[in-house]
């Protein structure tokens, strides 16, 4: 069968809508989703399989929002060499369905559902949509046809000459053996026969065996009951006797436990008591150490003082560093100068007045011509060198006196620093340095235990004062003396072991379960004895109704054995003809399902007579359901299953493939594969794809665009 073309009109979105289809692949698409490729393939199956008669729930969600008429819908197709026109008005409720190259027409829906089933290979819409139109999201579904799929297959095997199959028949025995049994297993508003004599049989047997039960045991109600009473008398009354010595028992332990508690708060508490007190004096006695460092009293002056001591330390040493130098070179300036005694006789006076009165002699007896040259010019040469002489001397001694003035200063100074550094010491009344670090070793050592016996009393106090902890201890003594007082001569005189106690806890539990039971069979005894009310006559009149009730139950149990021997033997001629279509029908699944997964699944299975599969996994080693395997190869499995019923039931009808994109698990190399499979198939089958993209384009031979 080739679909040519669809036109639809007031069709949920399209007011009207016409397409073309041609052989081989179509693929149909639109730019995005809700463009409407599932109101066109829902067209489709209403064109082909839908009554315009029909009052179905459902069918109006087919219609134009707010348009006032129902739908039209019209499908050209070509079959058995013949070109066909099928319309309906589901308005006017009209259907018609008309030879293109004839002059024939079917204008009734038996009559085109009759001639549908003969072009199509099915007039049913349950089985057209499980096996040639898949959805996208209902790949796995095929459950919905089960019942036209399996008649179908009956069909073949039988050549479909017989115009009731043997699943009619077994249809038919299957409901009126349910009418007859109907509310045998489970409730039902109107029973069948069956149900209903057996419900009237159990009531009256259960009546009569009340009567029966009524009339024979009065009497012995009687003699049970004076027998029940005396012994429920003894019983209560040793019941009473182990309950009273189990209580006091009981009120014993809970006392002396209490008070073993009560003791055991009172020592916790006096050793609390006792550690607080022991802290607290610590931490007084810490204080008092702490008062009688003289001098500490003020933490910031000891600060200051600490940091004005390290600065005196510093400038100490500094002045100590350097004045050895000093003195050492004040030593080899007067060394330098006590050796050149001569330089210091010619740099006197005197040796400079005796240079000036020679120079000057021996240049004025030039003058006068009493005198030699020589003589002035010696005399000028010793007042230079006599000037020189001093010179020198003097630069040695403003050295030596340099480094006296310096030493003199650094020696102010380090005796500046010892002032600054008694000053300081006497600040924090301290003789020494050594006697600061001390005292300041100590003042830490104390301010550490005196903040470590503050924390220890805050643990132990908690947010308590010390009277409240006192407090706390009175108050258990006064609960203790009330809970001694409360422990009686009588209680201790009552005082059971372990396995007495244990011994006397059986006891009670087996007298209350005694008592129980007693107490129960008395209350039956007077029960059954006040509410007799049937005699020897309504238990007769009861067992003859209950004979003929049987009678009628046993011939109607009869029949129903009788038909449900006949549907099982149908049943098991129809399922021995199944075996044959259902060979088939394993072998064309195995061969699409192998093409599909590239061969990593090779082996399938259909249960004879049911839709019932399964699969070996290598993996697993072993055969599973379908729904057990990934997403992708369940998609892959129902889709071999579907192409696979698709060529069994129609055969040579060949019914469109109408596929809306089942193919989004499939990986990209099982894709191609299947992709490739469709081409060949597309040569016996036309294949309508419904889809987004351009996954198929490369594969289609038209492509049908929605805008």
């Amino acid at each position: 069968m080739l679909l040519t073309r669809i036109k639809l009109e007031n069709f949920k979105k399209f007011e009207e809508l016409e397409r073309e289809f041609g052989p081989g692949i179509n693929v149909v698409k639109g730019p995005f989703n809700e463009i409407g490729k599932s109101t066109l393939l829902d067209g489709i199956v209403v064109a082909l399989f839908e009554n315009p008669r029909s009052t179905r729930k459902g069918l109006e969600e087919y219609m134009t929002w707010g348009s006032g008429h129902k739908y039209k819908t019209a499908i050209e197709f070509e079959a058995e060499g013949g070109k066909y026109l099928l319309e309906k008005d589901f308005d006017m409720k009209t259907v018609r369905l008309a030879g293109v190259d004839t002059d024939r027409e079917w204008n009734t829906s038996r009559e085109v559902a009759e001639k549908l089933r003969e072009l199509l290979g099915t007039d049913s819409r349950a089985l057209f949509l499980s096996t040639s139109c898949i959805r996208q999201d209902k790949v796995s579904e095929i459950s919905s046809g089960e019942k036209e799929i399996g008649e179908s297959l009956e069909e073949i095997v039988t050549g479909g000459a017989e115009e009731t199959v043997a699943s009619q028949v077994i249809d038919k025995l299957a409901r009126q053996i349910n009418d007859l049994t109907r509310g045998l297993e489970r409730p039902a508003k109107s029973p069948g026969k069956v149900a209903q004599l057996t419900g009237q049989v159990n009531s009256l047997q259960h009546e009569l065996a009340q009567i029966r039960g009524e009339v024979a045991g009065v009497e012995r109600y009687k003699v049970e009951l004076v027998e029940t009473s005396d012994r429920l008398g003894q019983v209560e009354l040793k019941l009473g006797q182990a309950k009273t010595l189990l209580e006091k028992n009981k009120r014993l332990k809970e006392i002396e436990e209490k008070i073993g508690k009560l003791e055991k708060d009172y020592d916790n508490i006096d050793e609390r008591i006792r550690d607080i007190e022991s802290l607290q004096k610590q931490f007084q006695e810490a204080g008092l150490a702490l008062q009688a460092i003289e001098g500490f009293d003020d933490m910031q002056r000891v600060l200051e003082s600490e940091t004005r001591l390290h600065e005196l330390e510093a400038e100490r040493k500094n002045a100590n560093a350097d004045l050895p130098k000093r003195r050492s070179e004040l030593e080899i300036a007067r060394e330098h100068l006590k050796m050149n005694r001569l330089l210091e006789v010619l740099a006197s006076k005197r040796s400079l007045i005796l240079g000036v009165v020679v120079s000057a002699a021996g240049f004025l007896g030039m003058a006068l011509n009493t005198a030699s040259l020589a003589a002035g010019i010696i005399g000028l040469i010793f007042l230079i060198g006599v000037m020189w002489v001093r010179n020198s001397a003097t630069q040695q001694k403003t050295q030596i006196s340099d480094l006296q003035d310096r030493i003199g200063q650094m020696e102010e100074a380090l005796k500046e620093v010892e002032d600054k550094e008694r000053e300081t010491l006497y600040q924090v009344n301290c003789g020494s340095v050594e006697e600061f670090r001390q005292k300041e070793k100590r003042h830490a050592e104390l301010v550490e235990q005196k903040n470590a016996f503050q924390n220890q009393l805050v643990g132990k106090r908690g947010r308590q004062t010390l009277e409240q902890v006192e407090q706390q201890r009175q108050n258990t003594v006064r609960m203790l003396a009330v809970e001694r007082e409360r422990l009686t001569g009588d209680l201790k005189n009552t005082r059971l072991s372990p396995e007495e106690y244990v011994r006397h806890e059986n006891e009670v539990k087996s007298l209350e379960y005694e008592k129980e039971r007693l107490e129960r069979g008395k209350m039956k005894c007077e029960v059954g004895i006040e509410g007799a009310r049937f005699d020897v006559e309504d238990q007769t009149q009861r067992e003859e109704e209950l004979d003929s009730l049987r009678n009628d139950l046993n011939r109607e149990q009869k029949r129903v054995k009788v038909y449900e021997l006949v549907r099982d033997f149908v049943s098991e001629a129809r399922t021995e003809t199944l075996v044959s279509a259902t060979d088939l029908l394993q072998a064309e699944i195995q061969r699409n399902f192998e093409i599909f997964t590239n061969d990593k699944y090779s082996r399938v299975r259909v249960d004879k007579g049911s839709m019932d599969f399964g699969i070996y996994s290598e993996e697993k080693g072993d055969w599973a359901r379908p729904d057990e395997l990934s997403g992708g190869v369940v998609d892959e499995f129902y889709l071999a299953c579907r192409l696979a019923l698709t060529r069994v039931i129609y055969g040579e009808t060949q019914p469109p493939l109408i596929l809306d994109d089942p193919f989004t698990n499939f990986d990209e190399p099982r894709l191609a594969g299947t992709l490739e499979f469709l081409s060949k198939l597309s040569k016996e089958h036309q294949i309508i794809i419904f889809t987004l993209g351009k996954a198929y384009d490369s594969v289609a031979d038209r492509v049908i665009e929605l805008a």
